[in-house]
């Protein structure tokens, strides 16, 4: 699996992406941004250093949160 398609993994497997319109975010390597009918959002992308998944949430770009098990070459067991 490439770092696009771990990102996809992700967002697929943790969000519920009915009520969210996802977008590029091209700012960030691989990126993703889902945002809800109220217009807050959720960032999420490829880390390259860490050779992870991790997101981060409006006006709060400086600070990520890891997606666990999607780290390079691992998918969810």
């Amino acid at each position: 699996m490439d770092e696009k398609e771990l990102v996809m993994e992700w967002i697929t497997s943790e969000l519920n992406c009915d009520s969210l319109q996802i977008g590029d975010y091209p700012m960030y390597n691989c990126g993703k941004r889902m945002k809800d009918q109220s217009g807050d959002f959720l960032i999420v992308y490829f880390h390259p250093e860490r050779e992870e998944v991790v997101y981060t949430f409006k006006d709060n770009e400086d600070v990520y949160f890891s997606g666990n098990a999607y780290q390079w070459g691992q998918a969810r067991a």
